[in-house]
C-alpha cells in the first residue's frame, strides 16, 4: 500500500473536499463510533475529516495513515495529548497490542490497495486487531461502466479559495480502464494563486474498482465474516442504481 498522497494534495485537502465530498458518510461513521463498545480504528485518517470529530466527542478513537503528509495535518489539528493517537503506518501490514471493538476505513481506502494479496493481509491484519465480536466498516464505489469504458475528460470539479482572496481549481480526468488489472487512472491538475502569482502542479495516480461478488469472496477468503453489503449510508439495499458498497465485516466470537 503506497503512499499516494503528495504535500500540494495534502495541502488542499480540506479545501477541495468541504465541497466536493458532500458529507453522506460522516454521521453513518461518526454513529458507528460513538455506539462502538471499546476503541475504534480509523484506518486512512486523512487530514483528521472524522477522527478530530471523533475526539472532540470523546471517542476513544486511534487512527494510521500511510501518508505522513495527511497524518501530520490530522495531527495539527488535535490538542498535544491526543496526537500520539495518529500514526504512519500500512493497513496490509498493520501490527498492534492494541484490540478494538471497531475498526473502519472510510471513502475508499481499500481502492487504494491494488493486488488481492495485500487486501487479504489487510482483512486478516484487521480480523487480528479486533476485540471479539468486533466489526469492520469499509466503503468502496461502485464502478460505472461508461466511465470503465470511456474515461472522463477534463473537468473543474473544485473553484474556490485555499485562503482568503486566493483562488484555488482543481481539474480531474481519467483514462479508460485498465480492465485487466481492474484499475482507473485518474490525472489531476491543482492551480492556485500565492502572492507570487499562479502555481501549478499536477497528480496521476490510480484507484482498484471491486465489484459486489467479488468483494463477497475476498471477505470469504480471509478471517473475517461478511455481514452484508449495503447501496448506501442509510443501510439502503444494493440495487442497479446504488453509487456506493457500504460492507460490514464482522470477526467470530462473543
Amino acid at each position: 500500500m503506497s503512499d499516494p498522497y503528495p504535500d500540494v494534495v495534502a495541502r488542499f485537502y480540506d479545501a477541495v473536499y468541504a465541497q466536493v465530498r458532500d458529507g453522506v458518510d460522516n454521521a453513518f461513521y461518526l454513529e458507528q463510533m460513538a455506539a462502538a463498545r471499546g476503541p475504534v480504528l480509523e484506518i486512512g485518517v486523512g487530514t483528521g475529516r472524522l477522527f478530530v470529530e471523533a475526539r472532540r466527542r470523546g471517542i476513544d478513537a486511534w487512527g494510521i495513515d500511510v501518508s505522513p503528509a495527511m497524518a501530520e495535518r490530522c495531527r495539527a489539528k488535535l490538542p498535544p495529548e491526543d496526537r500520539e493517537r495518529v500514526s504512519i503506518a500500512d493497513a496490509t501490514r498493520l501490527r498492534t497490542d492494541r484490540r478494538f471493538a471497531l475498526v473502519c476505513a472510510p471513502f475508499r481506502v481499500l481502492s487504494h490497495v491494488y493486488e488481492t494479496e495485500d487486501q487479504l493481509r489487510l482483512l486478516d491484519a484487521v480480523h487480528d486487531a479486533l476485540l471479539p465480536g468486533g466489526a469492520f466498516l469499509f466503503d468502496l464505489y461502485v464502478p460505472s461502466l461508461k466511465l470503465l469504458l470511456e474515461g472522463m475528460p477534463e473537468r473543474v470539479d473544485f473553484d474556490g479559495e485555499h485562503a482568503a482572496g486566493r483562488r484555488l481549481r482543481r481539474i480531474v480526468s481519467s483514462r479508460p480502464a485498465d480492465l485487466s488489472r481492474q484499475t482507473n487512472r485518474v490525472h489531476m491538475t491543482f492551480r492556485w494563486e500565492e502572492e507570487d502569482g499562479e502555481h501549478r502542479a499536477e497528480w496521476e495516480f490510480e484507484m482498484r474498482f471491486f465489484f459486489r461478488f467479488e468483494i463477497e469472496h475476498l471477505v470469504a477468503r480471509s478471517k473475517l465474516v461478511l455481514e452484508g453489503i449495503h447501496g448506501d449510508f442509510a443501510g439502503g439495499p444494493l440495487e442497479a442504481g446504488s453509487r456506493e458498497y457500504v460492507v460490514t465485516c464482522r470477526r467470530p466470537g462473543a
